[in-house]
């Protein structure tokens, strides 16, 4: 039950190459004990990376990777350390098993305990104010019932930049780091990043593009530079996506580089959600027009991840999973040598 490693990576221990993400599907029972089953299918098939947020089916899928993970420790004691649970903060959640309807809940939950003010919400749902950020990350270890998680993401930060000039903009999101850092200082995180939709896939000049530069600087300000433990970043990349390969729009060393390119420079792990843009990729009968691609046999999804997840500087891809059936289909890759980086950016060229 040895995870199946990556070849690139600052995180120990090791990813695999491919994580399982819990995003998609109804907030019902039914779908916890899919999620369930796939995610110790998962395990047992060499995949380490277990990857959700709060705000995923309105806390169900927290849950319910808590409880897929502690059955594993029981089953397999030691297994923790092994394994890397990521959840993510930033949208306001909502507890559907709370009996309360989304508007009382955030009334009682955050206004009325002055953990938020209606001021500190941008975009109608979204937040980095401190202590929001600090009670996101109890609510999370709590829905997990884990001692610790082993990544934190702010989520989708540059929602803020939307109404925030950057220079503000990055000093609240040093302040949200500086929450995260006295988490990591306690043992409640290992290590924390950013995971975006479209930050990091924006051009250079957009005004709502993250720097991953001065996302690092965020952290070394209130970290005393190179203590901090901003580690990993998280993107859509796909072969409709592949911004994070193609598009040079981070700063390094005077130049304009790749997302995927400054990261491995900068020593951040990189994670693609969306590996499959939600099943669309299936579609793409250009999957089955590659001979570097045929051992894979009729899977499209096999082909869609097998392209993402060779690309120079990606450490995982993120996939959903809600059966063992994918889970099975999927992780067959673990067994399968990745493609050659150069090839596997000749195949996605051919997607723009």
């Amino acid at each position: 039950m040895q995870p199946h490693q990556s070849s690139q990576s600052h995180i120990s221990p090791e990813p695999s190459s491919i994580g399982i993400g819990t995003y998609l599907g109804k907030e019902d029972d039914q779908t916890d004990a899919l999620y369930h089953d796939a995610i110790i299918e998962a395990v047992g098939r060499g995949c380490n990376v277990i990857d959700t947020a709060i705000n995923y089916r309105e806390m169900k899928s927290e849950r319910v990777v808590g409880r897929a993970v502690r059955r594993l420790m029981e089953k397999h004691p030691g297994i923790r350390k092994n394994l890397i649970v990521a959840t993510k903060g930033g949208f306001i959640p909502w507890d559907i098993d709370s009996r309360e309807e989304p508007s009382a809940y955030f009334q009682n939950r955050f206004l009325k305990k002055g953990i938020l003010n209606e001021s500190d919400v941008v975009q109608g749902c979204h937040s980095l104010k401190p202590e929001f950020i600090r009670e996101s990350v109890l609510m999370s270890l709590e829905n997990l019932g884990l001692e610790y998680l082993d990544i934190y993401y702010i989520h989708n930060p540059e929602m803020h930049l939307s109404e925030l000039s950057a220079n503000e903009f990055y000093h609240r999101l040093s302040k949200a780091f500086e929450v995260l850092e006295e988490f990591v200082q306690k043992g409640r995180i290992r290590m924390y990043g950013t995971a975006t939709w479209d930050g990091y896939r924006l051009d250079a000049h957009d005004s709502n593009r993250l720097s991953l530069r001065r996302v690092i600087q965020s952290a070394e300000a209130i970290a005393g530079g190179l203590r901090h433990h901003f580690r990993v970043v998280q993107l859509p990349i796909n072969i409709y996506m592949p911004e994070a390969e193609v598009l040079q729009n981070q700063e390094l060393d005077g130049t304009w580089v790749s997302l995927l390119r400054a990261a491995e420079e900068m020593g951040i792990s990189v994670m693609s959600s969306a590996t499959l843009f939600q099943t669309q990729a299936l579609k793409e009968n250009r999957l089955f027009s590659f001979q570097t691609l045929d051992n894979l046999g009729s899977s499209a999804a096999r082909r869609a991840l097998q392209i993402i997840r060779s690309l120079r500087g990606l450490t995982t891809s993120l996939v959903g999973m809600k059966t063992v059936k994918h889970v099975q289909e999927n992780l067959y890759l673990l067994k399968v040598p990745k493609l050659d980086p150069s090839e596997a950016l000749r195949v996605i060229s051919e997607f723009l």
